[in-house]
């Protein structure tokens, strides 16, 4: 009998603990809008990068350098997320692979990414919408 309640109360307590692990949340419907990078080690501390995401599942990238005073848009970007909306791709208006992350959180305000592609140049983000 003991052992049997032993294996019923550490079984209860494995599953307890693995369905109070919480992942970060990721509701797509929340992608919409201007995002705001906040954290990017090739962000210019006197700069900006942020990502305009349009219902029609398209982006504009909008990259401000304040020390040159350079402002630079990049339109028509197509993004293309996976079928389980955890992996965004995006591609320029040529057609061409630019970026890829995946997405660890999203929620309406906060989304972080995780480089998918290390080997791109590009690196993990954190974005706040504003």
């Amino acid at each position: 009998m003991k052992k049997a309640f032993r294996f019923l109360f550490s079984l209860v307590l494995i599953c307890g603990v693995i369905s109070c692990k919480k992942d970060e949340t990721i509701s797509i419907d929340n992608l919409s809008g201007e995002w705001n990078v906040i954290a990017d080690a090739n962000v210019v501390m006197d700069g900006s990068i942020t990502y305009t995401f349009e219902k029609d599942g398209t982006c504009v990238k909008r990259i401000y350098n304040a020390l040159s005073n350079k402002d630079s848009l990049v339109r028509d970007i197509k993004v293309v997320l996976s079928y389980d909306n955890t992996l965004i791709t995006l591609y320029n208006e040529n057609n061409q692979y630019t970026e890829q992350y995946r997405i660890t959180k999203l929620t309406g305000a906060e989304m972080n990414w995780e480089n998918a592609s290390p080997r791109d140049g590009n690196d993990n983000k954190r974005l706040r919408k504003y």
